[in-house]
This record gives structure tokens, sequence and C-alpha cells, in this order.
């Protein structure tokens, strides 16, 4: 029996995915259920709290024992006041409390967090990261996120918006980013951008065995790159080259500011497997300095798409633990 137990909860446009672990990371049970944001925001509340209550009482914990709620939700918000600012993909969750409605509706003391922080917490807490207290994690999705654990607690800043990896300069007048900069790292390393760095050379001529795609009209993914590049495609090559460059320079730069025992890899793109992290591990070698060999170790993510609740938990591990809520 553990001494405590605590909820997780990642808020998605989607679904809403909920577990209640215990002290030491165990996963005692999990869900996910519907968000249901096109009915407003008091039934995503509901939802909400709905799934700590039924965490609670699936894993049937004794509830005096639940010593909080941790919620991982998509950005802006603020951790500080436990409001949801502005996330683009919930957009009747503008400016919610999510914390004080959550203990007024349950009796859970709760935190919020940064969605991908929370994610890279519980990769810290139960998964990659286990027993180091400095790590980075990239997500390489559909754009690149992450997170920075420095000396076991979230790196967040002063205006909350710490470790937004994917917007780090790595070629600055480069690609244009969806944030509005030129040249960051989410513009060479993302699925999304890759996959659109291709279709761009192709339609400006140059010869892929893809162009018979580009020209049907069908979009391309980043599998599709990847497949191509494998397949010695020149321009595949080229595209998911960049890709791997772009990100290790992200990686030494981490190195020199955060200077981390490992850099955890998550995302969709990880299912490149070795094609992905032998050459970020060789291009991280090349281009870092030789003055110390103080280079992180650089693996993948273990905890899948679980990362994101059980993060959450972690996070209200870590508040009852320092009594920051």
């Amino acid at each position: 029996m553990a001494d405590h137990y605590y909820v997780g909860v990642d808020l998605g446009g989607t679904n809403i995915k909920a577990g209640l672990l215990d002290d030491k990371a165990k996963v005692l049970t999990k869900f996910s259920l519907p968000t249901e944001v096109d009915k407003g925001t008091d039934q995503v509340v509901r939802n909400i709290t709905n799934a700590v209550e039924r965490a609670i009482t699936d894993a049937g914990v004794d509830r005096q024992k639940v010593a909080g709620a941790g919620i991982g939700s998509p950005g802006p918000l603020s951790h500080r006041r436990g409001v949801i600012i502005n996330p683009g993909n919930l957009p009747c969750m503008k400016n919610v409390p999510i914390c004080e409605l959550v203990h007024g509706q349950t009796g859970i003391r709760s935190t919020l967090e940064n969605d991908a922080n929370a994610a890279a917490f519980g990769e810290y807490w139960a998964g990659a990261g286990k027993g180091v207290t400095d790590l980075v994690m990239f997500t390489l999705g559909t754009g690149v996120g992450g997170g920075v654990i420095t000396e076991g607690r979230l790196l967040r800043g002063h205006f909350e918006n710490g470790a937004e990896l994917g917007h780090t300069l790595v070629n600055p007048g480069g690609r244009q980013c969806s944030c509005g900069q030129l040249g960051c790292v989410e513009a060479y390393s993302s699925a999304h951008f890759l996959a659109r760095h291709a279709e761009d050379l192709i339609r400006q001529g140059r010869p892929s065995t893809l162009k018979a795609k580009v020209d049907a009209g069908e979009t391309l993914m980043a599998e599709h790159i990847i497949d191509a590049a494998k397949a010695s495609d020149t321009l595949a090559q080229e595209v998911w080259d960049a890709a791997c460059y772009y990100l290790a320079v992200t990686i030494v730069t981490m190195q020199h500011v955060i200077n981390p025992e490992r850099v955890v890899l998550a995302g969709g793109l990880i299912a490149a497997g070795d094609f992905l992290l032998e050459p970020v591990r060789k291009k991280f070698r090349e281009l870092t300095w030789k003055l110390l060999d103080d280079f992180p170790e650089i693996i993948f993510a273990t905890l899948g798409n679980d990362a994101g609740f059980i993060g959450a938990a972690g996070c209200a591990w870590h508040a009852h633990q320092t009594d920051d809520w």
C-alpha cells in the first residue's frame, strides 16, 4: 500500500487521458474519454473533474490518500495561477481557472502544467529519464515541443514560457516557422515541416521519386520522406539530413545552456528508429566542443502516449513533495 496517490489528467483537443498512480510512479488505472470541446467550457470542465473522480474510483484506493491531481494542458497557460489562458485547439477554454475549479468540485488539490512539460516530467519520473536530475526532452511530431528538467525541477521561466525548444533559432533568416520566426528548429526537424520542405523542392523542379505523389495532389507525410531517404532518394536524403543536423545543433545548444545528463527524443518521428538516432548522435559529436567530454546520453522516450497523464500525476507528486501548489 502506498502512502499517497496522484491523479494525472492529459487534456487534449479530442480526448482526455487520465489515470491514477502511486508515489512510486506505478500506474494503477488509466482510461480516456471525449473532451467534447463543441459542448463548451462547462462540459469540458465537467469532463476533467469526472476524470479525476473516475481515476480514484476505478483504482479503488482510499480517497483520503489522494494527495493531488495534475492537469497537463496545451498552452499558453499560467502554472502559478492555475489558469488555462488561450489554447489553440481548445477555444472554449480561454482564461479558465482550472485548478480552482477542480479543487472546488472534487476537494483534491490540483496543479496545472504545459502538456509538453508534463510529458517531459513523465519521462523524468517514470520513463527514459528515471534516475537522472537533469534532462531535456524533444517531442518530434507535427511540431517540435519539449521540456527541461534541471536539478529535479521543471524549467518554466519568469514569463512561464520557458522550454519552447521548437523555437530555438538554428538558422536565422531561414525557413518560416508557424510562430513567425525565421529559422526555428521546428521549421526543419518537425514531421510537418520536413514534408513541406520536400514538397517545395519538388515544385521548384528538383528530381525525386516522390514527384509522382506531389503531381497527383497527394500530401507528403514524414514517413514518405523517411522511406524515400532509406531508398537513396537524393532529395529525401537532403531533407532528412537537414532535419537531423538542425536537431543536433539544438542539442548542442542545450548541452551548453542546461548541461543535461540525458536528452530524450519522443514523438512520431522516433518511429524512424536508428535512422534518426544514429545521425543525430553522430552530428552532435561532430558539432560539439572538444574542451570536455560532458556529452549527454541521447536516447528515445519509453512512455509513448502515456507520458502526458503520467507526467501530470508526477507534477502533482512534486507539488505535494515541495508544497508548491
